[in-house]
């Protein structure tokens, strides 16, 4: 594939930014769908503050798991609020809505796993969603390859779609869920399955991306901190997937 990026759409005084669409179109096909199956557990009024609270606390956490990867936001502190210099991180949005959502789901006396499991495959399309946006800007510079789908740089390297396969990941994780969901009897399952799978495959992809120009991610013992926060979840849900993934 020849190299692309397209940033942003110009529409005379206005200017629509490409993975902002995507971002937006993410948070709107997931709350329709969070409160038309989350109607039979929720009150419409708690679907709502429930979604803002996930969404509010999923942006700043996604912001700041994003600067503390690069020390240049040490020095320039007054860029962390400009969205444009950087972005977001999937694993800082999980974390965040993740606090915030259980903070919300204890104050009101809700439980928390069928919640869980509601929202596992509505965040997995999400992701499907955002990283469409992530491969229409190609933000995520690939490992060089050979391989006939790879896009030729400028500076003619040939190199891995990261941004595609993450995407295309979030769909296959998306699909496994929806046929798993009816066949699983405890609650919770189907959410641990989800970070589980996630985690892994996270993991094996961030190995296609560049580890060596100015666009790579920072790595720490060779490994990315997506990889190690990967790392982290797997070992954690050892311990929690232990008595949610064993049968009655």
């Amino acid at each position: 594939m020849p190299y692309f990026s397209y940033l942003q759409i110009n529409l005379g005084l206005v200017t629509l930014y490409t993975w902002g669409i995507f971002l937006g179109l993410a948070f709107f096909v997931g709350f329709f769908l969070f409160s038309k199956v989350a109607k039979k557990n929720l009150a419409q009024e708690k679907i709502f503050w429930l979604t803002i609270f996930i969404l509010l606390a999923g942006i700043v956490s996604a912001r700041l798991f994003y600067v503390i990867q690069f020390p240049y936001y040490f020095y320039h502190p007054m860029q962390v609020f400009e969205f444009s210099n950087g972005g977001l991180t999937i694993y800082g949005g999980l974390v965040g809505g993740l606090i915030a959502g259980l903070f919300y789901i204890r104050k009101n006396k809700l439980d928390f796993w069928p919640l869980a499991d509601i929202l596992a495959p509505i965040i997995a399309l999400g992701i499907f969603i955002v990283r469409i946006g992530c491969f229409l800007i190609n933000d995520h510079q690939g490992a060089i390859t050979n391989l006939f789908w790879a896009i030729e740089w400028p500076d003619g390297t040939f190199r891995h779609p990261v941004a595609l396969y993450l995407s295309l990941n979030g769909l296959v994780i998306f699909w496994i869920l929806l046929f798993l969901k009816d066949k699983l009897k405890k609650p919770g399952q189907l959410f641990i399955i989800f970070l589980f799978y996630y985690s892994i495959s996270r993991f094996i992809l961030d190995f296609f991306r560049s580890s060596n120009t100015f666009l790579s991610d920072p790595r720490y013992l060779s490994l990315t901190i997506s990889q190690w926060i990967s790392i982290f979840i797997l070992l954690a849900l050892v311990i929690l997937g232990r008595k949610l993934l064993t049968k009655r």
